[in-house]
């Protein structure tokens, strides 16, 4: 399912990435701005993986705690996009970097996380089924597909930034790096969907029925990467600040629509990862 979803995400993108193509009035060159901007291409094919990957986290956990998780990226990309732009001399003050507020916001995240792991694993005990998939339903197992896609995400974002960002980067057109970055995705779902093919012994057809509800995520995940696109060219520092409180709506979709339970304690918690996230990029809007 994970690898099917991944496909729909793959075709979704290589549709935007023809209709960039098809109504850009400049040339494109995909090898001269491959080339040129080689750290957006190489990230954009770490990006495909590390996002195909980070959707086994939703096997495991509820979109309350998965989104919430994820979200510690904000902060991090953040200070770690001051950082490069320090380094490369395309800003000059250091003053900001580590205020109160952002070390407050560093601590409160890193004890709330751990809190984090600990209670989920207390609640999941009497959950275990079997011995080999222990690790996993246990609260730090359950834990590392978000982590490991907040800190992916955190270094892609100061790569965007800094290949995008018309201020203090390089200032990539938007559309190359959505022609680019959509292409490098479609060409991994093309393995996927052979993979898949291979493995069950039939054409797997995404656009049936069934498949609607991922053809549909994958086109509202597009929509708003290339907003994200330009939204990163016009001020890469201050768009993840912003980002960072995404959590919030999605942790009241998951109440409400898909009638996610999670105890008070991780509500908490979750709130806690939040706000941390919030003290960290606060300054810098």
């Amino acid at each position: 399912a994970i690898l099917k979803y991944s496909v729909c995400v793959g075709i979704v993108f290589f549709v935007i990435a023809a209709i960039y193509l098809i109504a850009r009035d400049e040339p494109f060159s995909i090898f001269e701005s491959a080339v040129r901007y080689w750290p957006m291409t190489a990230f954009g094919i770490i990006y495909a993986i590390i996002n195909t990957i980070s959707y086994k986290g939703y096997v495991y956990n509820e979109v309350t705690v998965e989104s919430p998780v994820e979200g510690i990226s904000g902060g991090a990309s953040t200070i770690l996009l001051i950082i490069v732009y320090l380094a490369l001399g395309r800003a000059q003050s250091v003053t900001q970097l580590l205020t109160p507020l952002r070390s407050a916001g560093i601590l409160v995240i890193l004890i709330c996380v751990i809190l984090l792991s600990v209670v989920r694993n207390r609640e999941n005990r009497k959950k275990l089924q079997n011995q080999k998939q222990k690790w996993m339903f246990r609260g730090l197992g359950t834990l590392i597909f978000p982590v490991i896609f907040a800190v992916i995400d955190g270094l892609e974002t100061v790569v965007t930034g800094v290949c995008l960002d018309t201020t203090f980067g390089f200032a990539m057109p938007e559309g190359d790096s959505i022609i680019i970055v959509g292409m490098e995705y479609a060409a991994l779902a093309l393995g996927f969907w052979i993979y898949i093919c291979i493995k069950e012994k039939k054409i797997y057809n995404p656009f049936t029925r069934k498949s609607a509800p991922r053809i549909l995520g994958a086109i509202a995940d597009n929509v708003g990467i290339v907003l994200y696109a330009y939204a990163m060219a016009i001020n890469s520092v201050s768009t993840d600040p912003l980002l960072a409180v995404y959590p919030v709506f999605v942790m009241i979709g998951g109440h409400i629509f898909l009638k996610e339970k999670v105890s008070k304690a991780q509500y908490i918690l979750l709130l806690g990862i939040i706000a941390g996230s919030i003290l960290v990029v606060m300054g810098t809007v």
